[in-house]
């Protein structure tokens, strides 16, 4: 079930975390992620899947890496585990904002309540210090 479209964030200023509205939290062990271009579907053509590695992520948004064919304004979708979870979280529809060499900055645009739930937990327990 695909949850409410999340309106994009208004442009920030990224040099420090602190300002931000939703940080993001830096992935010790960056972990793979499946992309794949939302396209006018075609009659009986699969939609193409292309791998990537998360290594920033936030309640909206991602930083991946990937050799996909990409580039600003394309929508894709994004499958991923997250570290310690059994299931995959979906984003129904992510924005690419931004791009510099093989790193692409994703706006999540829709994703179900469940995955913004199971992100919101991991980013809070990533963002904790160590005790």
């Amino acid at each position: 079930m695909v949850g409410p479209t999340i309106e994009p964030e208004a442009p920030r200023p990224s040099a420090l975390n602190r300002y931000r509205q939703h940080p993001r939290v830096r992935i010790a062990a960056p972990f793979v992620c499946a992309l794949s271009p939302i396209r006018p579907k075609r009659w009986l053509r699969r939609q193409p899947i292309d791998l990537g590695v998360v290594y920033d992520l936030s309640l909206r948004g991602a930083r991946v890496s990937t050799e996909a064919p990409i580039k600003p304004g394309d929508e894709v979708t994004l499958s991923f585990r997250l570290p310690k979870q059994i299931r995959s979280a979906e984003i129904a529809v992510a924005t690419v904002r931004w791009t510099k060499d093989q790193f692409f900055g994703l706006a999540f645009r829709r994703l179900s309540s469940d995955t913004h739930g199971r992100l919101r937990k991991f980013v809070e327990i990533v963002s904790k210090p160590a005790s």
